[in-house]
C-alpha cells in the first residue's frame, strides 16, 4: 500500500513536527552571539534538546506507514524526515564547530567584527537551510539503528515510544557534550585540528559524501518496516 493509500497517523506527525521545531531550536542555540546569552547552567540543553528531538522523531516514525517504492529517505514521512535532518545539521554543526571546520568561506568561528547578519545569514543557511539534503542523508544514517529499537514500542501509545526513546537519545546527547570537556578528547580534537588543516581537500569530499551518500544508497523496501 503507497502512502497516499495510507495516511500517517496525526499524533505522529504532530509530536514529529514538534521534535523539528525543538532540533531547530538546538541548532539556533549554537550560533554564536545566541550561544553568549545563554547561562552556563543552560550550556546542556541544546544537546538534550537535539537528543530528545531525534529519539522522538525515530519513535514517532515507527508509528507511521512508509511507502513501498524507492530508497528510504523516500519511503518515510516527511515530518520525522525533517526532524531527523534538523537533528543530524545540529551534530555536523558542533562537530564543525568543535573542529573549526569551515565551508568554502564560512568561518565557523562567525567572528564579532563580521556584520551580524553576515554571520547568521551563512550560519543559518548551512544548517537549517540545508535541512533539504540532510532529509535525504539522515534517514539512512539514523534510522537503521533507532527503527528497530522503535518497533518494540509500537504495541503502546506512540507517546510511550518518543518519551522512552526521546529520553535515552536525551542523555546520549548530554553525554556527548560532557565528553567534548573531558581532556583526552580535547588532545584529541587538537590533533584532529592539525590534520584537518593539512588535509582541507580530502575533509570536504569526505564531508560531501556523508551528507549526500547515505540519500544515493538503495534500502530494503519490505522487511524494514
Amino acid at each position: 500500500m503507497t502512502r497516499s493509500q495510507h495516511p500517517a497517523p496525526a499524533a505522529a506527525t504532530a509530536i514529529s513536527l514538534l521534535c523539528a521545531l525543538l532540533a531547530a531550536a538546538a541548532i539556533a542555540a549554537r550560533f554564536p552571539p545566541i550561544a553568549a546569552l545563554l547561562p552556563a547552567s543552560a550550556q546542556l540543553l541544546p544537546f538534550a534538546l537535539a537528543g530528545f528531538a531525534v529519539g522522538g522523531a525515530a519513535a514517532a516514525e515507527a508509528h507511521m506507514p512508509r511507502g513501498s517504492v524507492g530508497a528510504l529517505w523516500m519511503r518515510v514521512a516527511t515530518a520525522p524526515k525533517l526532524a531527523l535532518a534538523l537533528g543530524l545539521s545540529f551534530a555536523t554543526t558542533v562537530i564543525a564547530q568543535v573542529l573549526d571546520v569551515s565551508l568554502g568561506p564560512v568561518d565557523p568561528t562567525f567572528p564579532a567584527n563580521a556584520p551580524f547578519f553576515t554571520n547568521a545569514l551563512w550560519f543559518f543557511v548551512f544548517t537549517i537551510g540545508f535541512s533539504g539534503i540532510g532529509m535525504m542523508s539522515a534517514p539512512g544514517l539514523m534510522l537503521p539503528v533507532l527503527h528497530p529499537l522503535a518497533r518494540a514500542f509500537r504495541g503502546a501509545p506512540v507517546a510511550v515510544g518518543v518519551l522512552v526513546l526521546g529520553g535515552a537519545l536525551m542523555a546520549v546527547g548530554v553525554g556527548f557534550s560532557f565528553a567534548l570537556e573531558l581532556p583526552v578528547v580535547v588532545e584529541a580534537v587538537a590533533k584532529a585540528q592539525a590534520w584537518i588543516d593539512q588535509n582541507d581537500k580530502l575533509v570536504m569530499g569526505i564531508m560531501l559524501v556523508l551528507t549526500v551518500g547515505p540519500g544515493l544508497l538503495p534500502s530494503r523496501s519490505k522487511g524494514d518496516d
